[in-house]
């Protein structure tokens, strides 16, 4: 009788075991994201001859934020980004952390200390061309911008809004230029060009949707673009197309995928430079992801030591470390940038998805990233990729003497040495 309850116990507990695992299995495939598989819904055309005033006010929130009800999204912990990325480096509303380039905050705040929060971006806007600092790139720059070859001739406070989408440069608000250039080099992407590339009409439609959310009935993004570029709205311009809404819930990346695909579908490349990514190639808010040769000295760093003290940081190997830093980017900041990542990408990828990126960025490093003649910003302290060419031959007497008793003649020396920097330099070129 006493085995047969023994043998009764153990089937028992063996059934229970095998529910638990069971149980847990089920528990973590209703974590992970869930795919919708539906088509999607065919583009509608909007005829850009009569679009209405709020036809493009709406398409132009759907073009920042991808959603119109950004306000929900950031209250269940997503982020509102829409086509053309604005909230990664712009900050919309109070909720948000988006501090890499001026805030356009919906409505004035009197409440705040902070003197920028006072006004609206309708009412900076026409503040900006009377700039001093506005008057002087346009001076400076009377040939052109090197990017966009954009002479400033804003007289708006409409115009300068339709000018900061094609040529970020031609002016920079003191503050948010790139360290080192003294507030005359923007983080901010050209927006008509790729890998953003939105249309003359959708970006009519983004100054629309800022103008008339500051000021309701204001109308006048049509006629400041055709002001400012002399011609008519739509001209050679194809028919745009309104995006369908998207599926619910977030984009996810999958195994199936490709790095390029999902570096895209993540929008990493807003921010980030990638070697092996074709589309980034000009990502200027974030570092340049070369985890080959980043992420070891990263975890060895004193700061990242610190985090792993305080109980913030844990990764102990490369492959770790990255993980960390897309699913919890604030357990380590890297010096030199703010903690403004997007806190919600633990929710959009599958496993699968997220050791395909981490595989490519493991991939690169310093060298691959020479290769393609991608470097570092200013404010990454380990500092530029493209080295000085003495550098690179120890640096004076050592270098002299050594080849002195190579060439046995101190002249031809210095044309050995002079012939090293030249290659040098042409390796970078």
């Amino acid at each position: 009788m006493r085995r047969q309850f023994v043998n009764g116990s153990v089937i028992l507990k063996v059934a229970l075991w095998y529910c638990a695992i069971l149980g847990g299995f089920a528990g973590y495939t209703n974590w992970l994201p869930q795919i919708r598989g539906d088509a999607p819904e065919a583009a509608v055309a909007v005829d850009v001859s009569n679009v209405t005033p709020e036809m493009l006010q709406e398409m132009g929130e759907s073009i920042i934020y991808g959603s119109h009800d950004p306000l929900g999204m950031l209250q269940r912990g997503e982020g509102p980004i829409g086509k053309g990325q604005c909230p990664l480096c712009h900050r919309f509303f109070m909720e948000q952390k988006a501090d890499r380039c001026p805030n356009l905050i919906a409505l004035p705040n009197p409440e705040t200390g902070d003197e920028g929060l006072k006004v609206t971006e309708e009412q900076r806007s026409h503040d900006r061309v009377k700039d001093p600092r506005y008057k002087e790139a346009m001076e400076r720059m009377a040939d052109g911008e090197e990017n966009s070859g954009i002479v400033p001739h804003a007289e708006t406070g409409g115009q300068y809004l339709i000018e900061s989408e094609y040529c970020p440069n031609c002016f920079v608000v003191m503050g948010f230029g790139l360290k080192g250039t003294n507030d005359t080099v923007s983080p901010m992407p050209i927006i008509n060009k790729p890998p953003i590339q939105l249309v003359d009409t959708e970006i009519v439609a983004v100054v629309s949707y800022l103008q008339m959310r500051d000021d309701p009935g204001k109308f006048t993004a049509i006629e400041d673009w055709e002001a400012y570029w002399g011609k008519t709205l739509g001209e050679g311009e194809e028919e745009i197309k309104e995006e369908a809404p998207a599926a619910p819930g977030p984009k996810v990346a999958l195994g199936s995928e490709t790095p390029e695909e999902i570096v895209t579908k993540m929008t990493c490349y807003a921010c980030h430079k990638i070697p092996g990514i074709e589309v980034a190639k000009t990502g200027m808010v974030g570092p340049l992801l070369i985890e080959g040769s980043s992420a070891p000295h990263r975890i060895a760093s004193a700061e990242y030591k610190a985090r792993v003290k305080e109980g913030l940081a844990s990764a102990t190997t490369p492959r770790e470390y990255i993980i960390e830093s897309i699913i919890s980017p604030g357990a380590f900041v890297v010096p030199g940038f703010a903690d403004d990542m997007l806190k919600d990408f633990k929710h959009k990828f599958t496993v699968s998805g997220l050791d395909v990126l981490v595989d490519h960025l493991l991939a690169q490093t310093e060298e691959t990233a020479i290769a393609e003649g991608l470097d570092r910003l200013p404010n990454e302290k380990e500092g530029s990729l493209v080295k000085p060419a003495e550098a690179k031959i120890d640096n004076g007497e050592k270098t002299v003497k050594k080849s002195i008793e190579e060439f046995g003649d101190e002249q031809d020396a210095h044309l050995s040495i002079a012939g090293l920097e030249n290659a040098h330099a042409k390796s970078f070129n």
